[in-house]
């Protein structure tokens, strides 16, 4: 017989692991969590773990059998056929140990995935494949990843034959799964006992795991083990792991405290008129797993902790933007700002619903809804949708480098913008974007909510072309809910434009007729043919630094890593999705 090989790491730091020194003793506290919550009427004989030692490498078994469900052909055949036959199957479920000089791997049959899950290095496969990769030369056949910021929580996409790693974007997006055809080099210097003829290229899928896409006996397992403590001694690329998951669970403690003591400082900026730059906290407020329904509905409902266990709604608030000050005020109310320690289990009980029509349509806690930058001895440190990543340095400098080119390749016309923007005289971005209002060939759209969407601050169009503009103060983490906008915006443009009746651009024309907007003179038929034009979406920011000076060429002075993050992300998802998307950078004078 043989077997497709997929190898699993476990990780002998975790929590319930790692106070135990011996192979034996690991294998045994494994086997006995997964049993006491999956199988607890099995009891685990110590005598039933095999061991089998080839080539310094240990090889340990550990076999059980389970009653399964009864077969679906019992519900289908009538009772007349079945009688008293025995319809349960029985399945034998076994986890091969595998312990090498550094490392100790598993590989499972039947059912005992549910058995080491939670012990296994989620990461594994990834950080293996990185000290091997070759991104000019190995072909990518499908990707499965998380994306870090914009719309898209996570995306399977596939590609056909020599598609490089290297054209793959890794901006933004987590890889969890790879498969990859690796190159002949690749090939002929680790897996050549896995070739079948001399031309052939090993296909491997990475991820949790290592896995090979060809079937092998136990003779060539034994030496893909070996192969793998060859793999460990190489030094990883950075390629994949870029960003990488904060697990430790002292250091995470040590981050949630420090997002705490971000908020709990920021109250001195919200009441108190402070100035001093290290209480001041710029983050992005969203529900961390459903963006769109989050800026998509009508109102927010908050809630806080009762002395029962249940919650209770305190406020319902219609403007998002709203919310993260109406919870302070909150604070402030029920006097639990006094110290940090009893305002810090208050908003750890605040939750947020938000709300489409009569129906909640994304709820978290308030505490979940941050991401942010931070600095942790002396490295870039981000939260981004609850979760907490460590930056390399290599890719601050990729980002610097493709923000910095994004910002001067794709410029948006100076002609749009007739004002600079002194804040001032102007403190408000509104304020701003209703100086174009009643000027000919401008429309503006600022807080004219359609569907739940805002479709951009103002538009300005020529003969050709039509500009959605969207502005922000400051190249910082705000950036990333203005990133957020725009592609949301775009995408619902898109779907609007998709239709014959154009119902959305209907509703648009009557609430600016609502608000009062200038028009241009333009009847429904003339506004919605604005649309047809070419269209062009335009992220506009000005500068928070004390000084002026232009993002392009000061890049190391904005130093928010957001922000860039965010920059490239939109750029990349604007103009290979949806429309082009130019920038700007407002001048202060």
């Amino acid at each position: 017989m043989n077997i497709f090989p997929n190898l699993y790491r476990i990780d002998k730091k975790h929590y319930r692991l790692r106070e135990l020194h011996d192979t034996i003793s690991v294998i045994k506290r494994i086997v006995k969590a997964s049993i006491s919550t999956e199988l607890p009427s099995l009891e685990i004989d110590p005598d039933s773990v095999t061991e089998f030692p080839k080539d310094n490498v240990n090889y340990y078994l550990y076999t059980y059998n389970t009653d399964e469900i009864a077969s679906d052909w019992v519900k289908f055949l009538p009772k007349e056929l079945t009688g008293n036959k025995d319809f349960i199957q029985k399945k034998l479920s076994l986890t091969l140990f595998i312990e090498t000089e550094f490392d100790l791997f598993v590989i499972v049959g039947g059912n005992a995935f549910k058995m080491v899950v939670s012990f296994i290095d989620h990461s594994f496969g990834l950080n293996y494949y990185d000290r091997i990769i070759e991104p000019d030369k190995d072909e990518l056949t499908s990707i499965r990843t998380r994306g870090m910021t914009g719309q898209r929580i996570g995306m399977n996409e596939q590609f056909r034959n020599e598609y490089r790693i290297v054209n793959f974007t890794r901006f933004g997006k987590l890889p969890k799964e790879i498969h990859v055809k690796l190159c002949r080099e690749t090939t002929n210097t680790h897996f050549p006992y896995l070739k079948r003829k001399v031309s052939d290229r090993v296909q491997i899928t990475v991820g949790a795991g290592f896995k090979v896409s060809r079937p092998v006996d136990f003779e060539t397992l034994h030496k893909l083990v070996i192969e793998m403590s060859i793999i460990k001694g190489i030094e990883p690329s950075d390629y994949l792991s870029s960003f990488v998951e904060i697990k430790d669970e002292n250091v995470l403690k040590d981050c949630r405290w420090m997002l705490v003591r971000k908020i709990y400082d920021n109250l001195a900026f919200l009441y108190e008129n402070g100035h001093d730059p290290r209480d001041r906290f710029d983050f992005d407020f969203c529900n961390p797993n459903k963006i769109d329904k989050y800026y998509e509905a009508d109102t927010y409902q908050l809630k806080e902790k009762t002395e029962g266990g249940g919650f209770k709604i305190f406020d319902t608030i219609a403007d998002r933007e709203d919310v993260f000050k109406r919870v302070m005020d909150r604070a402030m109310e029920l006097e639990l700002t006094s110290n940090i320690y009893d305002f810090n289990k208050y908003i750890w009980g605040v939750h947020i619903t938000a709300v489409k029509g009569e129906k909640g349509i994304a709820n978290s806690g308030f505490i979940f809804h941050f991401s942010a930058e931070f600095s942790m001895d002396g490295k870039a440190i981000f939260l981004i949708d609850t979760k907490w990543y460590i930056l390399k340095d290599q890719f601050i400098k990729d980002m610097v480098a493709n923000a910095t080119h994004i910002l001067k390749t794709y410029a948006a016309p100076a002609t749009i913008f007739k004002y600079s923007w002194d804040r001032n005289t102007t403190p408000r971005e509104k304020d701003y974007n209703l100086k174009y209002d009643g000027l000919p060939g401008y429309i503006v759209m600022d807080t004219v909510i359609v569907d739940g969407i805002e479709l951009c601050d103002f538009v300005f169009y020529n003969e050709q072309t039509i500009y959605l503009v969207h502005v922000k103060a400051g190249f910082s983490s705000p950036m990333r809910e203005l990133a957020n906008q725009i592609t949301i915006s775009a995408r619902r443009l898109r779907e609007a434009l998709n239709t014959d009746e154009n119902p959305f651009l209907d509703r648009l024309y009557q609430r600016l007729l609502d608000k009062g907007f200038y028009l241009n003179d333009l009847d429904l038929t003339g506004f919605k043919a604005l649309f047809k034009k070419t269209i062009n979406y335009v992220l506009a920011v000005n500068s928070t630094l004390s000084e002026d000076l232009l993002i392009e060429e000061n890049m190391n002075r904005y130093d928010s890593n957001i922000a860039r993050f965010s920059l490239i992300q939109c750029s990349n998802e604007m103009n290979t999705s949806y429309y082009p998307l130019l920038t700007y950078q407002i001048p202060r004078y």
